[in-house]
C-alpha cells in the first residue's frame, strides 16, 4: 500500500519513525544509484555518530544500538553494615545522545575519490550545536571539488543553507544540488517542494565529461514506504506531527484526507 501523499509524507517526520526512515532512505538511494551508475562509479553509505547534549532530565527515551544491559547492585554481606540514608533528590543525568547520521557518497571506482555527497538532513542537523557542526561540514565540502546534494525532508528546524534562508522559501521540503567545477562561485540549483507536490527527479552530477544520472526520489520514497509497512503503522486520523502546517497546506490536507462521502440511497 502506498502513502496517501503525492510526495513526502509528513507523518514520517515523527521522531519514533524518522530514525528508521532516514536509515532506509539512504540505503535505497544507494541501491537505485548503483543500478544506473556506470562502472566508473559506485555509491555507498557513510555512517557517523553525532553526540547531542540533552542536559539533565527526569525522563528520556533511549534508543540503544545493541542491547539493554541489566546491572545488579551488590548488597553488603556484613550484618553490621551501616545504613546510609538515600540522597533527598535523585535525577537522571543523561549522557550525550547518539545520532547515527548517514551520507550517500558517490565515488570513483578506480581511485575511491569522493565525487558527490548526498546529505539527508536530520533534526540534529537543523538545531543547536548540530546545526553549527553541519554548517561547518557544508562549508568544507563547498571549498572542494565535491558536488553536494542536500535533501531536506523535514519541516521543522532551521534550514542550514544560506541560499535557502535569504530570502526564505515558502515550501515544506527542499532538494538542493550544488555543483563543483563552476569557478570561484558555486551556484545551488533548488527545488522547493510543497506538501501537495511530488518529489522531483534529482540530477546527480559526476566527473566531467560524464552526464548527470537521474535519482527518482519519488520512487525511492515508494520503495521505502512499502518495505517498511508504514501504511499499517501510521494513523492518518491523528494530527500531522509538529511543526504546524501553513494554512494553505492545512486546507489542502483536510480535503485530501477527508473520508469519501457515503453513497446515497437509491
Amino acid at each position: 500500500m502506498s502513502s496517501p501523499f503525492p510526495g513526502m509524507d509528513p507523518y514520517l517526520e515523527a521522531p519514533e519513525i524518522w530514525r528508521g526512515f532516514h536509515h532506509s532512505f539512504a540505503d535505497e538511494i544507494k541501491a537505485q544509484l548503483n543500478a544506473v551508475l556506470s562502472p566508473r562509479y559506485y555509491a555507498d553509505v557513510e555512517v557517523r555518530t553525532v553526540l547531542e547534549e540533552v542536559g539533565v532530565a527526569t525522563t528520556k527515551t533511549v534508543y540503544p544500538d545493541a542491547a539493554i544491559l541489566e546491572t545488579v547492585v551488590a548488597t553488603p554481606s556484613s550484618a553490621t553494615a551501616v545504613a546510609i540514608p538515600a540522597a533527598p533528590i535523585q535525577r537522571l543525568a543523561m549522557l550525550p545522545e547518539e545520532h547515527k547520521m548517514r551520507t550517500v557518497q558517490v565515488r570513483e571506482t578506480a581511485t575511491d575519490t569522493l565525487v558527490t555527497a548526498i546529505e539527508i538532513l536530520s533534526p540534529v542537523n537543523k538545531r543547536g550545536d548540530g546545526l553549527h557542526l553541519y554548517r561547518a561540514k557544508r562549508k568544507s565540502l563547498l571549498r572542494t571539488d565535491v558536488h553536494l546534494i542536500e535533501l531536506d525532508l523535514l519541516r521543522g528546524g532551521e534550514r542550514p543553507g544560506w541560499e535557502v534562508k535569504e530570502p526564505p522559501l515558502i515550501c515544506e521540503y527542499i532538494v538542493l544540488v550544488n555543483r563543483a567545477f563552476c569557478g570561484d562561485m558555486r551556484r545551488s540549483e533548488i527545488w522547493p517542494v510543497a506538501l501537495d507536490a511530488p518529489l522531483p527527479l534529482c540530477p546527480v552530477p559526476l566527473l566531467p565529461p560524464d552526464a548527470d544520472v537521474p535519482l527518482a526520489l519519488g520512487a525511492v520514497l515508494v520503495q521505502v514506504y512499502q518495505r517498511a509497512a508504514y501504511a499499517r503503522r501510521i494513523d492518518y486520523t491523528l494530527p500531522v506531527p509538529p511543526p504546524p502546517l501553513r494554512p494553505a497546506m492545512q486546507r489542502w490536507l483536510a480535503a485530501h484526507l477527508a473520508p469519501p462521502p457515503a453513497p446515497t440511497a437509491q
